[in-house]
Formats: structure tokens, sequence, C-alpha cells
């Protein structure tokens, strides 16, 4: 029977995430092991912007410092105790030049990446 699990923040496992447009330090902490359905961890991005287009639904809440979520149809700038919705197929920029961003993640599916024959970054 599955059971609820902590996860203490000064234990979490980051590690770097690389994209085609620069690097962020990822703790994925919800992955297939314990989940089917759904994913999530912290992320740390300072001084860099990495551009993407959503291969899931995902929801930002920013721990400390801020972000600008940049689409075609605008920007959004996030700060603590903010939430973001990123809806599958948005392409986007999150933008933290100049700046610091810590924040958790959630997405769906898990498995965005294996359905789309890549790995995750």
């Amino acid at each position: 029977m599955p059971d609820a699990l902590l996860f203490k923040r000064a234990e979490l496992p980051f590690k770097d995430c690389v994209t085609p447009t620069g690097v962020t330090q990822t703790a994925r902490t919800i992955t297939t092991k314990i989940s089917k359905h759904m994913g999530g961890g912290m992320e740390i991005g300072e001084d860099v912007c990495i551009h993407w287009t959503t291969l899931y639904d995902e929801i930002l809440f920013i721990h400390s410092g801020s972000m600008i979520v940049r689409t075609d149809k605008g920007e959004l700038e996030a700060h603590p105790g903010d939430i973001v919705w990123l809806p599958e197929g948005v392409t986007l920029d999150y933008d933290m030049t100049g700046r610091r961003c810590e924040y958790f993640y959630s997405l769906t599916p898990i498995d965005w990446a294996a359905r789309n024959n890549m790995a995750e970054p």
C-alpha cells in the first residue's frame, strides 16, 4: 500500500539540467519510481534563459527569487509565492537573466520524454 513521503530540502538530489539554451540545477524527486502519472521537484536557475516548448502540463511555484516567463503573447513576472500554469505545447522562455530563482515544479504526464522519443535534459 502506498505511503506518504517527505523530501528534506537539504537532501534534495540536485544535478545539472542541460538544455540547448542553458543549464539549471534540478532535483527530480517525484519520478516514475514513485508515481505513474505526475512528476515534480525543485529547480534553481541563475543568470540563464531557457527556451523551450512544453511537452507536458506544468505548474511552477516560485519559492525564492524571480523569473520572467515569456511567450508570444506576453510576459509573466513571477515572484515568491506566485504560481505559474504552463499548458502543454506552449513555446516560452524561462528567463532568469541577471537573477536567481528557486521554484517547485509539477508536471504531467510523467513519461513525457519517453513519449517524445527523447531523454530528459
